[in-house]
């Protein structure tokens, strides 16, 4: 539920973006998602479904989803100490400990919309 309710974001996103382009189609949708995401800790069918369904109806629908990891600031809460974390399972290199994503950057950006017109 919570994939849907971002990818219904990213839709609103898309079509705020478009907004006084009433001929113009997107063609595809990338995503920027952070690497220590747990977003990507899953299987990425589950994001590009939600899009489908989160689409239907608006410009967006019919729009391929194309997701691009990338790293980003995270901490480790047992150290404090920060770290970028380059995938979902980054461990801090002073503890060995799980990271978690910093709160400074989005975690889900979109990052380039391609359209047609």
């Amino acid at each position: 539920m919570h994939e849907f309710h971002l990818l219904t974001q990213v839709v609103k996103t898309v079509e705020d973006r478009l907004q006084g382009e009433p001929k113009a189609k997107p063609v595809l949708v990338r995503l920027k998602i952070q690497a220590s995401s747990h977003l990507l800790a899953q299987d990425l069918s589950t994001l590009h479904a939600a899009f489908v369904l989160a689409s239907q109806g608006t410009k967006a629908e019919g729009a391929k989803l194309e997701i691009i990891p990338v790293s980003g600031e995270a901490w480790c809460p047992h150290c404090t100490t920060g770290v970028t974390a380059t995938d979902s399972d980054s461990l801090c290199a002073m503890c060995g400990g799980p990271v978690l994503a910093g709160q400074s950057e989005s975690e889900v950006m979109v990052h380039e919309l391609v359209v047609e017109e």
